[in-house]
């Protein structure tokens, strides 16, 4: 017989990770896998600790292999696989591995893991995924990254049992609808169809099943997923449905998740169109699409419905003027063409469109909010008619490398953003928009050449180590720097020239131009005209 020693991880143990794992550890309880991960032998047991706090304590598995049949398992995938496949009779025991061993095997088999990208085949379903999850948690940058990837690949390895428990544990909740999507391309739910045939049974015996019915065979097959994902579930379910049935499903879904904030209603409605008294609802539209429904008065959102043209939205004309927020972020908008029937907006969201310009804003006179982040405006923007305006974002045009000189004239505006633009002037007007809400940290008129000599001659940095983002410090002196350079004439070449010719003074001193160094960049100059004779 062949001994193969597991933990609920991993199928074979490299000697090399073995004696590293052993030679790290020595006599010692602690091992520490990574930044977030530790293992810690307490009692005699060894237990998981995820950002020093205990998360589970290890078991292993025994596997007895045969020698005359090792070939057999040669196409063993996973842990999974062998725990099924293999003899786990020697289960158990205790006796047949001393603590100080089995804990040597878990540090290896997690280091390994770890080394391996979290490859969950590499651990037993029931540690792998649990174990992954709470490090997304805990802010492991590499498990955030794997972890849906994952879920993904083992599921796409059809292998049931591995399946079941991702389904029944809801990990397929934590894929995104596209994600979602290609799982079901790559296999085939049996779920599905069987959900689908016990409904088609449940309202043969009964026109109106209770609600423990359905929660028993059709809700709680939602409970497993994002209710996000639920329009797209009902649509593979009710395929195998009977026609005579789905009117009733499709009101009872809608019912019961209609006031759920992430329940995709307008996506459900357009599924399932036909089974709706569209009398009931007040429908905007795009083109013969249902884009939206009015719930509330005083606000609309139309967030990502792939709109182009303002002016094609349909079923709006007795609420232009009711209508005082209203979102059209993530669409196609190239402009504003349409927008001027609002006329009593006070909150407008466009954020990532394809806006070059904001013309068409002239009757919104109301307007407090107005978001234009991630576009593609320019500079000369003119907002002189929006007086009542509050806030403005301009955040992520690229295009944009100064603020707007007109929001210097609106009297009530209070912060202007202009995160990730390309500001490179800074015009008297609208200084002090600049150094409100940090904008001063995307400033971009600056090179190499300012931050070297300003961190040769400031003790501080000249950016932050976290995000790159400028100092405030430094954003102030870079500007006043410019402007000196541009009165004086000089540049950092002069400086160095000025400070290796005269070691013993400064150029600049408390903000300002030593006389030394005016008098000597005066010289330099009579000198240039000198030779130039």
């Amino acid at each position: 017989m062949n001994w193969i020693y597991i933990t609920i991880s991993f199928l074979m143990i490299s000697v090399f990770s073995f004696s590293v794992v052993i030679s790290k550890i020595g006599n010692r309880n602690r091992y520490q896998v990574n930044k977030y991960l530790t293992l810690k032998l307490e009692n005699h047991r060894t237990f998981i600790y995820v950002n020093n706090r205990r998360f589970t304590q290890c078991m292993y598995l025994l596997m007895n292999i045969p020698k005359d049949k090792m070939e057999h398992y040669s196409q063993i995938d996973s842990i999974d696989e062998a725990a099924e496949s293999l003899d786990r009779s020697h289960e158990g025991n205790p006796s047949l591995i001393e603590p100080r061993t089995e804990f040597w095997g878990h540090c290896s088999n997690i280091q390994a893991w770890a080394e391996n990208d979290y490859d969950t085949r590499l651990l037993h379903r029931n540690l792998a995924f649990p174990l992954l999850k709470r490090l997304v948690e805990a802010g492991d940058p590499k498990a955030k990254r794997v972890f849906k990837e994952e879920i993904a690949i083992r599921l796409s390895s059809r292998h049931q049992t591995v399946f079941n428990y991702l389904y029944l544990q809801g990990y397929l909740k934590y894929l995104d609808l596209n994600e979602l999507e290609s799982v079901f391309d790559d296999i085939d739910l049996p779920i599905i169809n069987q959900t689908a045939n016990t409904l088609n049974i449940i309202f043969k015996n009964n026109e109106n099943p209770s609600e423990r019915f359905l929660n028993r065979n059709l809700f709680s097959v939602f409970k497993r997923f994002s209710t996000r994902h639920i329009p797209f579930i009902y649509s593979k379910i009710k395929k195998g449905i009977d026609d005579k049935y789905q009117d009733k499903i499709v009101k009872l879904i809608y019912e019961k998740y209609k006031s759920r904030a992430i329940f995709p209603k307008i996506q459900f409605i357009n599924d399932n169109i036909k089974y709706f008294d569209q009398d009931k609802f007040t429908f905007v539209k795009y083109g013969s699409k249902i884009i939206g429904i009015i719930q509330e008065e005083e606000k609309l959102s139309l967030i990502n419905k792939r709109i182009q043209n303002i002016r094609d939205i349909t079923g709006l004309k007795e609420y232009y003027k009711k209508i005082k927020e209203l979102d059209l972020s993530t669409n196609l908008i190239t402009d504003l063409k349409g927008i001027e029937e609002f006329t009593n907006l006070m909150i407008l969201k466009l954020n990532g469109n394809l806006l070059q310009n904001v013309d068409g804003l002239k009757n919104l006179s109301k307007l407090e909010e107005l978001y234009l982040r991630n576009n593609r405006l320019k500079n000369a923007i003119n907002f002189e008619h929006l007086s009542n305006l509050k806030y403005l974002d301009l955040s992520g045009n690229r295009f944009i490398s100064e603020i707007p000189l007109s929001i210097s004239n609106l009297p009530r505006l209070e912060k202007c953003k202009v995160w990730n633009c390309n500001i490179r002037n800074v015009n008297e007007k609208t200084i002090d928009f600049f150094w409100n809400t940090q904008n001063y940290r995307y400033f971009r008129g600056y090179n190499q050449e300012d931050i070297n000599y300003y961190e040769k001659t400031h003790k501080a940095k000249a950016l932050s180590h976290v995000d790159n983002g400028l100092y405030k410090h430094f954003t102030e002196w870079v500007l006043k720097m410019k402007k000196r350079m541009q009165k004086y004439n000089f540049s950092y070449e002069d400086l160095e020239q000025f400070e290796q010719s005269n070691p013993e003074l400064n150029p600049i001193w408390s903000g300002r131009l030593t006389n030394a160094f005016k008098k000597w960049l005066s010289l330099r100059y009579q000198m240039k005209i000198t030779d130039f004779f």
